[in-house]
């Protein structure tokens, strides 16, 4: 079974199973030692759950096994192999010790239990497998802190939360993002390689901008707050759900990844005003690894080239899309590279009515059988029908 950890009563960590040895700090004592002025508003909530993170990271608790076991479709590094499978394989996965996380789409967005490795994407499945499984090479700890489900392994990390809807998706986002980064920090796993962002209504009017722009604002607004420059930006797709609630989920690690950037793209960080009071704060890749087991994670990609979106037709845009991952790929490993290298892949598209024009499309270009999921949600510019992400890994 998965271990579990949680926040007593007292204050102390709770464990749903044997603890190492070793002495385990009550919550509040670890809490007296930070500087609250240092907190921002979102965190200082947070107060009395993240200040024993750092007992969390301790060796005692992370040194299990033999950290270079390797697993089927991983590589003898830190990070996580993915993959794609159907509910009937969920058991095998979810009573796997080195799950790290299993996101499931065509449910809604809920509180996680603390005992499962379980993320809701609250998107409609359209097409394709069901659950994305995520297995790292180290027995994980699944447990809460304030708002966020925690899934830990050694020098990697899921941070995910469900958060309410809002009519202000500026102070959601920072309040977010403020909480997102105070805990990776204090996890000691401060660097995102990867995150995923679905917004209620994303394409809904405030007045002078959308709620995609305000959202960006309040996001670019935490960033700054923690220095964060464009050179730290991650790998990220932020699209609309039909859902009541905001869903973030991001993967953390102790080690940064390297940025890549699209040649066919202009950086979404450098947009001009005229796409929002702040710049989308996220690279169009992120790879991380080294040798042979690196991988890439891609960002959301659509029918833009420079920084305007391009065609009106859904099938036009995708094969702009397809140029611009082909383009990205190239970018990467400084050689050609097929579709096919993106294994997972996820395509969004905003109306469920275009499946079967672009699934044909896409089946010619795969070999059968590729791992793809496709889903319902709103792309960030109104004009765009179809998002591609996914990963590339040995």
């Amino acid at each position: 079974m998965p271990r579990v950890f949680a926040f007593g009563n007292d204050g102390a960590v709770d464990f749903h199973s044997d603890p190492p040895t070793g002495q385990i700090e009550p919550a509040k004592q670890a809490a007296d030692r930070l500087p609250v002025a240092q907190l921002t508003a979102f965190a200082i909530e947070l107060y009395f759950h993240i200040h024993t993170i750092p007992l969390l990271a301790s060796p005692n608790l992370l040194k299990y096994g033999d950290f270079s076991r390797n697993f089927k479709g991983m590589a003898s590094d830190f990070l996580p192999a993915c993959t794609l499978f159907d509910p009937a394989a969920a058991r095998e996965f979810e009573n796997d010790p080195n799950t790290l996380a299993l996101i499931r789409f065509g449910s809604p967005p809920k509180a996680a239990d603390e005992a499962a490795p379980w993320i809701d994407s609250g998107l409609e499945l359209l097409g394709g497998r069901a659950i994305q499984a995520w297995r790292v090479a180290t027995p994980v700890e699944h447990g809460r802190m304030g708002p966020f489900a925690v899934h830990l392994a050694q020098r990697l990390g899921m941070l995910a939360t469900p958060f309410p809807d809002s009519e202000d998706p500026e102070t959601a986002a920072f309040e977010l993002y403020s909480g997102l980064l105070s805990t990776a920090r204090q996890l000691d796993l401060p660097h995102i390689l990867r995150i995923w962002q679905y917004l209620p209504r994303i394409n809904a009017s405030l007045g002078d901008e959308d709620r995609y722009r305000a959202f960006c604002a309040g996001r670019g607004r935490a960033l700054e707050a923690e220095h964060r420059g464009h050179d730290a930006l991650p790998a990220a797709c932020l699209l609309g759900n039909d859902s009541d609630r905001i869903l973030l989920y991001a993967l953390i690690a102790s080690r940064p990844g390297r940025q890549i950037e699209n040649p066919r793209q202009q950086s979404a960080f450098r947009y001009p005003p005229r796409y929002g009071r702040k710049s989308p704060s996220f690279s169009r890749a992120t790879a991380a690894g080294n040798g042979k087991g690196e991988r890439l994670f891609i960002s959301g990609t659509s029918s833009i080239t420079g920084h305007a979106s391009r065609h009106g037709k859904t099938l036009e845009q995708l094969a702009e899309t397809i140029k611009n991952l082909e383009a990205l790929l190239e970018r990467w490993q400084g050689s050609p590279a097929s579709l096919a290298a993106i294994a997972p892949m996820k395509v969004y598209l905003r109306r469920a009515a275009d499946l079967d024009d672009v699934r044909g499309a896409l089946d010619s270009r795969l070999p059968a059988g590729h791992p793809v999921t496709y889903l319902r949600a709103d792309v960030c510019r109104p004009e765009l029908n179809i998002e591609i992400e996914g990963i590339v890994q040995p």
